[in-house]
């Protein structure tokens, strides 16, 4: 075996350059590995569920662009080559981790030239469970795992070699090998299955070059639902196949509401829901295979949201493609705008409007963090990732549609899927839009996709008496001397409204409108066309990173990002009704009654706060003994007569029989609340 070692050699090397050595080594930087483009892949593997382990032989079919006599592939920390071969069986040189960590170096014993074709086999095997293989680590928990209980191995988790992330797509011929009793799902079309012993290996074959090698495996009973032309092959564990056929009849009714929209994908018209553990929730899936979670088969209503996202991954990402990861952030702004409109499409105009207020709140959650066109940087798949490139980004194409019109847009979307795949390309895209437009568009994604921040708007305004009635007169402000957009001013009046655009330049831009009727107020982006921040926005992105620190029951964070909701807005009743909920979670009741009596004098908003709050109150007095109060309260929901989630059965149920809760160690005497306001 020809392997090379270098690390103890570097690290000799390093030491005898000394301080000087290391920072001209830090100026100068590493050079950048020889370009090279991998075209097709015959990947075998082996998995044992039972040891968590994998043994593979990855053979690889390359180009390469440039004359070297190496190449540089990455590959898992948590995996160790034991040999590559060549076409001829003759081993060759490499090494792990010779220029940096998950990098496998490849040397060829002479000068290959620019354009030379290179075939060559990995040997390797590993595993990635924490407990076995301590000294190594997957950065992404979610993208990799092989057990009993089911197994995952995605692209991003880099457990086969590859080239380029998330940017060189190839083809790629795939072979699984199990043990009986556990099916695998890959990408494309699936090939014979072939029993051997007490083992089964599952063949499957995307000759669409894609960003290839994502398998699941598990136990999985198999269920066909169709709809229309849309068929959808469902993979579940045995006790959710009855429970899969509404999810499966609602992921059919997306798909067909995609293809109608965008055309074909290049999956056609076959697909296959598989059921995967909720560690995969952020995970979208491979060609042709779409994911849900455990948990949302669980649900009574299908996911509608989830597996419309999920879905429009088969568009934006497996048909269009794209060149690098600066241009990541169309297939999944794409993606999360598609979910909208379909929910739009579903639910009316409300419910697009839900949507993108809810997009909006997640773009700004994390956007002072990067560019939307270096997200990557960020994790993929960190919250960080889905707010900036995938909530953000959608904003920013809602942007470009308002931008462009419905029917322009639609059509725009249409061409850039026929033209890109599978190497998408901002640059191209942006080009489809300037001709829809009828301008350029350079300014639009520099700002937006480029830069980071978010614009705010205020206005000064003067109401003059005319001839004709009245002349609104002011100028619109801005934090961004730089930022252009045009913007929509709205002038409310007795009998209606007038409306005028203009485009923001510079600090202040100023406007005029006149109205037959004496002007109310003036509204900016009344339509909220524009991204821009606010308070009532801010105060929702703190909302929302409370709900998410407190899922992950770290309270002392979620109760943080609460009073930095109730800073921007005291009276914000949904804030001080989170923050009481947490206080309750922890066992706090004299915090928790008062900040539940905080919700009752705010705002009210959302109405059924109030309802809850009363229930709420009355547990907090049964946990204390006081029954006579409790009842109440409880009495008090009733009289609101809201049914928001079970909230009139839950008061009437406690009504009649006092609420326990079972007491822990963290459970303290608190002390007796005062008397509720009357």
């Amino acid at each position: 075996m020809k392997r090379i070692c270098c690390r103890a050699t570097l690290g000799l090397l390093i030491l005898a350059l000394g301080p000087l050595g290391a920072m001209a080594q830090a100026r100068r930087g590493r050079p950048a590995p020889p370009r090279i483009d991998v075209e097709h892949y015959e990947l075998k593997a082996e998995l044992d569920p039972a040891a968590h382990e994998l043994k593979a032989a990855a053979a690889m079919r390359l180009r390469l662009l440039e004359a070297t006599d190496l190449i540089v592939l990455q590959l898992s920390e948590n995996l160790s080559v034991s040999k590559v071969l060549n076409p001829e069986g003759i081993e060759l040189e490499f090494g792990q981790d010779e220029f940096g960590p998950g990098e496998l170096t490849v040397r060829f014993p002479r000068m290959l030239e620019a354009g030379s074709s290179v075939s060559l086999t990995v040997e390797y095997r590993g595993g990635f469970d924490r407990d076995r293989y301590s000294r190594n680590y997957t950065r992404d928990e979610s993208s990799s795992y092989i057990g009993d209980d089911g197994s995952y191995l995605l692209y991003q988790s880099k457990w086969f070699p590859l080239n380029d992330f998330f940017s060189d797509y190839a083809t790629a011929e795939i072979e699984i090998t199990v043990p009986l009793g556990i099916t695998v799902i890959g990408p494309g079309e699936q090939l014979p299955v072939v029993t051997r012993g007490i083992t089964e290996s599952f063949g499957w074959s995307a000759r669409r070059a894609i960003l290839p090698n994502s398998i699941v495996a598990g136990r999985y009973f198999e269920k066909s639902v169709t709809h229309g032309e849309i068929e959808v092959a469902c993979f579940v564990r045995q006790e959710h196949l009855e429970a899969i056929q509404a999810h499966a009849e609602t992921l059919a009714k997306i798909l067909e509401f995609y293809r109608s929209r965008f055309g074909p994908t290049a999956a056609g018209g076959r697909f296959r829901l598989v059921e995967v553990d909720d560690r995969l929730a952020q995970q979208h899936g491979s060609l042709g295979t779409i994911f849900i979670t455990r948990s949302e088969i669980s649900q009574p209503n299908p996911p509608a949201r989830e597996l419309a996202r999920r879905a429009a991954y088969q568009w934006w990402q497996e048909t269009a493609g794209r060149r690098s990861a600066n241009n990541l952030w169309l297939a999944e702004g794409l993606s999360y705008l598609s979910a909208a409109l379909y929910l739009g499409q579903a639910g009316g105009p409300a419910a697009l409007k839900e949507e993108l207020d809810q997009l909006a709140v997640l773009g700004l959650k994390f956007e002072s963090k990067s560019a939307i066109s270096e997200g990557l940087g960020l994790g993929y798949r960190t919250e960080a990732f889905e707010s900036v490139v995938a909530g953000k980004g959608a904003w920013v194409l809602n942007m470009l549609r308002q931008l462009l019109g419905d029917k322009p847009f639609a059509e725009l979307l249409q061409e850039y899927l026929k033209e890109a795949g599978p190497q998408g390309r901002s640059v191209d895209f942006q080009a489809l839009a300037e001709r829809k437009y009828g301008k350029e568009l350079r300014w639009f994604f520099g700002q937006w996709v480029d830069s980071t921040g978010v614009p705010t708007f205020d206005a000064d305004y003067v109401i003059y008496k005319t001839r004709d009635g009245f002349r609104v007169s002011g100028s619109i402000r801005q934090d961004r001397d730089l930022f252009r957009m045009p913007l929509e001013v709205e002038i409310e009046t007795r009998d209606g409204t007038e409306r005028g655009t203009f485009e923001l330049s510079g600090l202040a831009t100023p406007f005029d409108i006149e109205t037959f009727a004496m002007p109310k107020r003036v509204i900016l982006d009344p339509d909220n066309r524009i991204l821009r921040d606010s308070k009532a926005l801010q105060t929702s992105v703190q909302l929302s990173l409370g709900n998410d620190l407190k899922k992950k029951q770290n309270f002392i964070e979620a109760i943080r990002a609460y009073e930095k909701a109730l800073e921007i807005n005291p009276l914000k009743s949904l804030a001080h009704f989170r923050l009481a909920e947490v206080f309750f979670e922890q066992f706090n009741y004299q915090a928790a009654a008062n900040s539940f009596r905080d919700a009752l004098n705010g705002d009210k908003d959302p109405a059924w706060i109030e309802v809850w709050c009363y229930i709420y109150l009355g547990k907090i007095y049964d946990i204390l003994g006081q029954r006579q109060r409790a009842m109440a309260e409880y009495t008090k929901a009733i009289n609101t007569k809201d049914e928001t989630d079970g909230a009139q059965e839950e008061a009437k149920k406690y009504l009649e029989e006092p609420f326990t809760r079972a007491r822990t160690t963290m459970d303290t005497e608190p002390p007796i609340p005062p008397e509720p306001p009357r």
